[in-house]
């Protein structure tokens, strides 16, 4: 699941990454040039999420984001971004300004956004912006009605004392209020509600007219996908009972069950059809045993 957030992010940061750009940089001239590949990296924990090259104030530069559900765990963020800035510096020979999103409320507490060191004429120093979306006040955004940020304003600090089922309602009807045609703003609600639900109750998001959802490219490719999942995993489960049946019709019933957990295990649809076959055909439990296990 995080991944699918993880994902939703970077699309969200790729659509609309001139919005993005003006307001992690906080400047309203800059233009975003190129899109700077990192694939040459080979850990993939050391891919950057977010990778442009930019210009403002006369001069270009290379805007990196990195997006964050929750806080890092395998290793502290300001030691990822120590990895990613210094490569960006020494590939790019450009200034380097990094971010780093965190949308749970939780996350970036105890992020210092930065990492330093001095002695003996040796010196670092390592600066990154660190943006948690529970510390920005959400009705400025809405007010603003910038559609790349619009999808994360559940996530942001409401107005005081506004109840929070108020607060998810006044971001979905700024999102449906938006002057934006109605496949974007199909995709901005359908990504606001998937984000909305990190925090709150799923159920307020039901609330968002099912014909602008049913706008969204994204939605309908999610639900597409979940369909061909319950197809496939209907499959394999139709599969495996059809294989017990055979075995539990051929051998004794106790020794097939013996088997059975490692039957139900096997995920590969195509495995479980060559079992099926050979079931049918073998003259022993034994037999079927070392195939199984081979």
């Amino acid at each position: 699941m995080a991944q699918q957030y993880d994902t939703t992010g970077k699309d969200i940061l790729n659509e609309r990454i001139n919005e993005i750009a003006r307001f992690v940089l906080n400047v309203s001239d800059v233009e975003v040039l190129a899109d700077l590949d990192t694939e040459q990296q080979v850990v993939r924990a050391f891919r950057t999420d977010i990778t442009k090259r930019v210009h403002f104030n006369g001069r270009d530069a290379v805007l990196h984001i990195e997006l964050q559900l929750r806080d890092s765990t395998e290793k502290p963020m300001w030691a990822r971004n120590a990895h990613y800035h210094g490569y960006l510096v020494g590939e790019h020979q450009l200034p380097v300004y990094s971010n780093v999103i965190y949308f749970h409320p939780s996350a970036g507490k105890n992020d210092p956004g930065g990492y330093e060191y001095s002695w003996n004429g040796y010196d670092y120093r390592l600066s990154y912006k660190v943006i948690r979306l529970i510390e920005i006040e959400g009705q400025t955004i809405l007010d603003a009605q910038t559609p790349g940020l619009l999808p994360f304003t559940p996530l942001m600090k409401p107005p005081d004392d506004m109840p929070l089922d108020r607060w998810v309602q006044q971001c979905i009807d700024t999102t449906v209020a938006t002057s934006i045609e109605a496949p974007t703003k199909g995709n901005l609600l359908y990504r606001l509600s998937l984000f909305g639900g990190l925090v709150h109750d799923r159920s307020l998001f039901e609330r968002i007219p099912e014909e602008l959802m049913q706008e969204s490219s994204v939605w309908q490719h999610q639900r597409e996908k979940f369909m061909a999942q319950g197809i496939e995993q209907g499959a394999k489960e139709a599969t495996c009972r059809n294989l017990l049946t055979i075995l539990n019709t051929k051998f004794h019933r106790e020794a097939v069950r013996a088997l059975t957990p490692a039957l139900e295990n096997i995920d590969d649809l195509q495995r479980l059809e060559q079992l099926l076959l050979i079931a049918v055909n073998v003259k022993s439990l034994e037999d079927f045993t070392e195939v199984l296990f081979e």
